[in-house]
């Protein structure tokens, strides 16, 4: 009986999917593939944004790394009764909107005379997107047993040793999740960079939204979309792909 219901179980989230996420791809790519479409793909210009959105996307998720390893781990270390609520105050931030968030960047950044900069624009990702890489790391980070810690350093490892040769292995799956969740919505920002940076700091998302809104040419726009999807889809691929080896060793 319950596999006759599973069909219709299955419809809601399926009709989902093909109303938000399927047709809409399906028009994106037909869009693009247009004569004004075909003439986006092949323009420098579009590549140039593309290249200069991945750069910053590193930059940004590289500095993300660095910053939230060490946030994630001395959460981890805490005693068990103080770790929510630090990672209450990690997300705090996502209880106001990214708009105000940005906006109350601005004023800081402004009296300084880094408004409508490249550093603006990485600053504002950063400070954004960086509770997307505490998270996963703090959960992967949770998981690393102590004792192979002591052991390790029991065998003459020095404590950097045995950070770099059991922790860091050991919590790659968080590194890599948390990398995923700030690169690929870095990737396709407009909002963040477009305010803090300005004319100096255009990324491919800015153009997008251009081309949609103010440039009236929604061919080329669908054609930048297109590529930052791919790019998506190749990186989750090799994600899942990576933890699948895992699972096998």
């Amino acid at each position: 009986m319950i596999f006759r219901r599973v069909p219709w179980i299955l419809l809601p989230p399926v009709g989902w999917l093909l109303a938000f996420l399927v047709i809409p791809v399906g028009v994106v790519s037909a869009r693009a593939l247009t004569s004004e479409g075909v003439a986006a793909l092949t323009s420098v210009l579009t590549w140039k944004l593309v290249g200069m959105s991945v750069v910053v996307a590193m930059i940004t998720t590289i500095l993300c790394l660095v910053a939230g390893y060490p946030v994630a781990w001395c959460i981890a270390t805490l005693p068990r009764r103080w770790r929510h609520f630090v990672l209450f105050l990690v997300v705090l931030p996502f209880w106001a909107n990214l708009l105000v968030r940005t906006y109350a960047l601005m004023t800081i950044l402004r009296p300084f005379g880094l408004l409508d900069t490249w550093f603006a624009a990485v600053f504002g990702l950063w400070h954004s997107y960086l509770p997307f890489m505490v998270l996963p790391l703090y959960t992967s980070i949770e998981k690393v047993p102590v004792k192979l810690l002591e052991a390790a350093q029991d065998l003459g490892a020095t404590p950097s040793q045995a950070f770099w040769r059991v922790a860091v292995p050991l919590t790659a799956p968080g590194i890599a999740a948390g990398c995923i969740l700030v690169f690929i919505p870095v990737l396709g920002a407009f909002a963040t960079p477009e305010l803090l940076g300005g004319a100096q700091a255009i990324m491919a998302g800015s153009q997008i939204n251009l081309y949609f809104m103010s440039a009236r040419n929604p061919a080329a726009g669908a054609a930048m979309t297109l590529i930052l999807m791919v790019i998506t889809v190749v990186l989750m691929a090799a994600f899942y792909r990576s933890r699948r080896n895992e699972r096998l060793l």
